[in-house]
């Protein structure tokens, strides 16, 4: 499996308690199920909705496949990926700390226990949404902390779990 994330600087439109962040930013996924049959997918970000417990992120993806008859649909795989990435935003607003793309890291995030479920495809190829909301979030030691909430991409492939987030 290879990841490659691209991303050029966040613009950030503040309205107090949501903020809506321009990011055009790529996340690229590849790998193969069997010897020469690789699989491809690109998401390209467009923009992230945060407040204080909940985040949106909205993009467009792109797939290929040398599979025989796998049809074009997001894989969960990058659902999982975009996941820590949105999580990470979400600190960000949460923890009152300026989320820049391009900065150096502000956070570790570490899933303990993770429960996917896929209740169909997704086919969709632009305008998708992927959300991430708090379910509780308590302080473990300094600068460490349980998170617990649920994702889910277009009410389809959702997403369930707990991470120890570390502020660094």
């Amino acid at each position: 499996m290879r990841l490659h994330v691209s991303q050029n600087e966040a613009s950030i439109l503040n309205n107090n308690d949501i903020e809506t962040i321009i990011e055009k930013s790529e996340q690229l996924l590849q790998f193969n199920v069997l010897p020469r049959k690789s699989v491809t997918e690109k998401l390209i970000f467009e923009k992230y909705i945060v407040s204080k417990n909940k985040i949106q992120a909205f993009f467009s993806r792109e797939y290929q496949t040398e599979m025989a008859k796998s049809p074009n649909h997001f894989i969960f795989i990058s659902a999982l990926i975009n996941l820590q990435k949105i999580i990470y935003i979400l600190m960000c607003k949460h923890f009152n700390v300026k989320y820049n793309s391009n900065g150096s890291e502000k956070f570790k995030i570490w899933p303990i226990k993770t429960d996917v479920q896929i209740n169909g495809m997704i086919r969709k190829t632009t305008n998708i949404i992927q959300d991430f909301e708090i379910e509780s979030i308590q302080e473990l030691a300094k600068n460490k902390y349980m998170l617990t909430g649920v994702s889910s991409s277009e009410s389809t492939i959702i997403i369930k779990g707990s991470a120890i987030i570390y502020k660094i």
